[in-house]
């Protein structure tokens, strides 16, 4: 993959200079309103400052390196889930909202270019019925759909049961490009890839997991927000509880810590906090195959540091804690930030964002991690690959330049209004988005739901050892037949 320095400074760029996303020119206007009220005696030296200023140039943008081709027309149909995709992948008309009109931009622009015709369809309104849907074209040889949809967890039981086309195998595809996402290789077994997570829709940011945090709040409580110790590395698990510990309150005093108390984190699972803490069931080796490696002591520790969150400065709430939050009864949320979109930013709540902490001074790096809604190409249609591929990697290009920073500007600064430390702080957790490999195949991995949410499955400090103990055989075994499988597939 693109090194993070490289693949940061084009975010940056993209997020503080592409003209077809965001208002640079508020400081220009300003400056031009003030030479046109300044003094007749003062308008040769204005002109002679602006002469030293350097032009405005576009971003650098991320390129393609796809050969020319002309599909004649060919249709380019994606196949998605109402209650998911519907809105996340393109669109068929401008509204003037500025995610859809860069998904239509950029989709006019790949069709323009290829001589295709670009289009979506939902295929089926929930996660099941999405893959009987596309067991049924594969089997029928429907070649209708260039990719297809699918909650990640259903899709990776589709590709690993010969429903998709190997992705490494399309030679149009360039995994080292910035628009791949990192799971993209994660999820992958050694040279074999059956789904995939590109920008080719915008839902790898939409569940990233990060921590929002009520400005207000915090100082209301004299507690610094803890950007500095993100910058310099040093944000830790054992902070957040502190900070927690401080906000937590009994509001009502009535002696008893309940739904109309105050919390110092509202929240649903703690699956991706647990990976970003480096806490993972399974890791690859040299060759990207995956082994176990599940480490005993780390999860003891994370376990030891959790406990008084969850039981004395924490509240569960279905739904990622978002209304506790909005509220106002939590400092942290730990949510999706689909959650912010569809709740959070309607609130009345001053909020930042912060990434998920460290664990401890051993962990080297910040881990963000996320749950996606991943696509693949039906075997039915492997004779349009070469179109199939071309299309889709373009039109990942385009939406990675330009879709991905409208997700930013309409979602993240709307209500932020263009905070740089939170933009900072998306950008940083954005670099460092991975998908865990082990959540992904939960469902195909026997016993893994006993270890894939240490705190949902009521796993102690105490307990994790003789818990891991109990299922490593059967985890071992179910992983070597997922390993088998995918090995016969072509």
């Amino acid at each position: 993959m693109k090194s993070n320095n490289r693949l940061l400074a084009l975010v940056l760029a993209l997020l503080l200079g592409t003209s077809v996303m965001f208002s640079c020119a508020s400081d220009t206007a300003e400056e031009n309103s003030s030479g046109t009220n300044a003094a007749a005696g003062e308008a040769a030296a204005d002109a002679a400052a602006e002469e030293t200023v350097p032009e405005e140039t576009e971003p650098e943008l991320a390129m393609d390196d796809l050969a020319d081709a002309d599909f004649g027309g060919a249709e380019y149909i994606i196949a998605g889930l109402s209650n998911r995709t519907t809105n996340a992948v393109t669109s068929a008309e401008l509204d003037g909202e500025v995610i859809n009109d860069a998904q239509y931009n950029s989709a006019r622009t790949v069709e323009d270019r290829f001589n295709a015709a670009i289009s979506y369809v939902d295929l089926a309104d929930a996660d099941d019925t999405m893959a009987t849907a596309v067991k049924n074209l594969v089997a029928s040889g429907d070649d209708t759909y260039g990719v297809a949809f699918g909650v990640d967890t259903q899709q990776i039981n589709l590709g690993t049961s010969g429903n998709y086309l190997n992705l490494k195998s399309v030679s149009q595809f360039n995994f080292d490009q910035p628009w791949w996402i990192d799971s993209t290789e994660s999820i992958s077994i050694g040279d074999k890839s059956y789904v995939a997570s590109s920008y080719l829709s915008y839902y790898c940011l939409y569940y990233m997991r990060m921590f929002v945090i009520n400005k207000d709040m915090a100082k209301n409580y004299g507690l610094e927000i803890p950007y500095d110790a993100v910058y310099e590395g040093n944000w830790y698990l054992d902070d957040l509880v502190e900070m927690c510990a401080a906000a937590t309150s009994d509001k009502n005093g009535d002696g008893q810590m309940t739904a109309d108390d105050q919390y110092g984190l509202s929240y649903e699972i703690f699956y991706t906090l647990q990976n970003s803490m480096g806490i993972d069931i399974i890791k690859k080796d040299a060759d990207n195959m995956p082994y176990l490696a599940f480490d005993v002591d780390r999860a003891t520790i994370y376990l030891e540091k959790m406990e008084p969150i969850v039981n004395n400065y924490g509240f569960y709430e279905t739904g990622y804690g978002a209304t506790m939050f909005s509220n106002g009864q939590s400092l942290f949320c730990y949510c999706n930030l689909r959650e912010v979109c569809n709740v959070i930013r309607d609130s009345e709540i001053n909020y930042g964002y912060l990434p998920a902490p460290k664990l401890d001074e051993h962990q080297e790096d910040y881990m963000t991690c996320a749950t996606d809604v991943y696509w693949g190409i039906p075997v039915s249609s492997a004779g349009k690959a070469d179109m199939i591929g071309t299309i889709t990697e373009a039109l990942s290009c385009q939406h990675f330049n330009y879709v991905r920073p409208a997700f930013y500007e309409t979602t993240m600064k709307t209500k932020l209004a263009g905070d740089e430390n939170d933009m900072k702080m998306l950008d940083l957790a954005s670099e460092r988005l991975k998908i865990d490999f082990g959540f992904a195949y939960q469902t195909a991995i026997s016993a893994f739901a006993n270890l894939d949410d240490l705190v949902r499955d009521n796993v102690t400090a105490g307990t994790v050892a003789s818990t891991y103990q109990k299922n490593q055989k059967v985890l071992q075994k179910s992983l070597e037949k997922i390993i088998e499988k995918v090995e016969k597939l072509p």
